[in-house]
């Protein structure tokens, strides 16, 4: 039974995963050219309607073809209500931003470079005013601008997905945003049993009925000896090993959970 279901969540991803790239060809070639016909913060808003819509499709196109036994989204009623705010979350799965931007209403979120010029996705990415990542003023003030419309902005400061064996370590980009900007940031914690879609592991070799769970959690104040008339290096250096710890500590507390619910299973 574990080998017929193991085979039963491989091909269910596989064929999710076809979906997915024949309805993003279709926004990007097909839908919104036609959309690019109106302008301004409307268009962006429409674009942005399509990509939720498609995107929670997938979501349940992944759990309808098994590729994800179940995929719980928790803690939204802890976002701010018309007031911008900093979601960074550690990367776990391929699908991470697909599942979360799909339940945060206009949400923005920095995208790599690679994706920002992809052939069909680009489009979609850069109708969506979404922020391309790229060290520079521009980039802080992209961001700044995205929270003066109130959007949350979705940072994952790892960069790229991990195993979870792999001791946390992140980029200080969403650091120099939240000192920068001054805006609340709220921790999301993935956690997946077992873990699927992770760096280095590929579709067609998932694991059975694997479960996502995305936690967002309330806003998290800099640490107490934080230092905010320090010069802006030293406060980015370090609310990021403060943020670093504390997804440490979050993580391996779940992790402990999971342990103990194997052990009684």
């Amino acid at each position: 039974m574990p080998t017929a279901q193991k085979a039963i969540t491989a091909t269910g991803t596989g064929l999710s995963f076809v979906i997915f790239m024949i309805w993003g060809f279709l926004l990007g070639v097909v839908l919104f050219p036609s959309i690019r016909l109106f302008k301004g913060k409307r268009a962006r808003k429409a674009f942005h309607r399509q990509v939720r819509i498609s995107w929670r499709s997938f979501i349940e196109i992944m759990k309808i073809t098994q590729a994800f036994k179940s995929i719980e989204v928790t803690g939204l009623e802890n976002l701010p209500a018309n007031r911008p705010c900093l979601l960074i979350a550690n990367h776990l799965t391929l699908v991470d931003i697909v599942v979360l931007g799909a339940h945060v209403p206009d949400f923005n979120c920095v995208v790599k470079m690679g994706l920002w010029n992809h052939p069909f996705f680009g489009s979609v990415v850069r109708a969506c005013d979404f922020i391309p990542n790229v060290a520079s003023e521009a980039f802080i003030e992209q961001c700044q601008n995205g929270f003066s419309q109130n959007r949350p902005l979705i940072i994952f400061p790892q960069g790229s997905r991990y195993m979870p064996d792999v001791p946390i370590k992140f980029q200080r980009g969403a650091a120099q945003v939240a000192v920068r900007t001054g805006v609340d940031v709220h921790p999301v914690i993935y956690t997946c049993s077992p873990v699927t879609l992770a760096k280095g592991m590929p579709w067609y070799k998932v694991p059975p009925s694997p479960k996502l769970r995305i936690e967002i959690q309330p806003a998290l104040p800099p640490p107490g000896d934080f230092d905010t008339s320090a010069p802006i290096p030293k406060q980015v250096r370090q609310l990021n090993a403060w943020w670093e710890q504390y997804f440490k500590a979050e993580i391996e507390k779940r992790r402990s959970h999971q342990d103990i619910e194997c052990a009684c299973a």
